[in-house]
């Protein structure tokens, strides 16, 4: 058994993609310079009588997908977007985050039913200075795993 990590199965931002889902088609973030999609367990605490331990009782769980990017397009997330809220309405978004190992091993998830969360950046404008924005979604379904990743040189105990 190895115990020792290979360091060619490791991938770094550059081996990353999001993807947006826009008429039908998943359409390549190219702009993103990062992401992540983080998981909050929610929990209520609770101490029973001559305990002195309080007990954290998970109750849910919320999940969250921000991003940065470098304006260079309107059109797939900001445009729709307005014009929803403009006729009263939120749009609802998808999303596929995407890392590929060096040995060609795919771990896709689907990030569905993403819904526009906190400030939402529209225009932030630093004189020398790449023009970005911040973006942030809570996802209203489980993140779901289309494939995923298996260690080459690891084995499982």
């Amino acid at each position: 058994m190895n115990n020792t990590l290979n360091t060619t199965e490791l991938m770094t931002g550059k081996d990353g993609r999001l993807f947006v889902e826009f008429g039908g088609v998943n359409v390549f973030l190219a702009e993103i310079n990062t992401y992540s999609v983080n998981m909050n367990v929610n929990t209520v605490e609770k101490q029973p009588v001559g305990s002195i331990l309080v007990h954290s009782i998970p109750t849910g769980v919320t999940f969250e997908l921000s991003y940065t990017e470098m304006v260079v397009r309107d059109d797939l997330v900001m445009e729709p977007l307005l014009e929803a809220i403009h006729n009263g309405q939120l749009p609802v978004y998808n999303f596929q985050g995407v890392a590929v190992k060096p040995d060609g091993q795919e771990q896709r998830i689907a990030f569905n039913n993403a819904v526009p969360k906190g400030t939402f950046g529209l225009q932030s404008l630093t004189p020398g200075e790449v023009i970005e924005r911040e973006h942030a979604f809570a996802l209203n379904a489980i993140p779901s795993f289309i494939s995923s990743l298996a260690a080459t040189y690891l084995k499982s105990t």
